[in-house]
């Protein structure tokens, strides 16, 4: 019966996990280490770090959707500033 119970927990919750995706104003990290781990974490595999306006662009994948995007984090505070759609 736990195990029932445990599946049913795992399953309900799953999904909720895919909606965790980088926002602006998410803390990723001034390193490319760091901003790695925190993106792919947050359901974002990331491909590729361009520099590009004096901003560090990360183009990741959004697992929930598969799409290819791009994260903004400024290299001073490691902030994300803008998430746009991969071109």
């Amino acid at each position: 019966m736990q195990k029932l119970l445990l599946s049913a927990a795992i399953a309900a919750l799953a999904p909720m996990a895919a909606l965790a995706a980088p926002a602006v104003g998410d803390l990723i990290g001034t390193d490319a280490e760091t901003a790695k781990a925190a993106l792919e974490a947050a359901g974002c595999p990331v491909d590729d770090f361009e520099a590009e306006d004096g901003k560090v662009e990360a183009v990741c994948t959004d697992t929930a959707t598969g799409k290819a995007i791009e994260v903004a984090i400024d290299p001073a505070t490691g902030l994300v500033t803008a998430i746009t759609d991969k071109d």
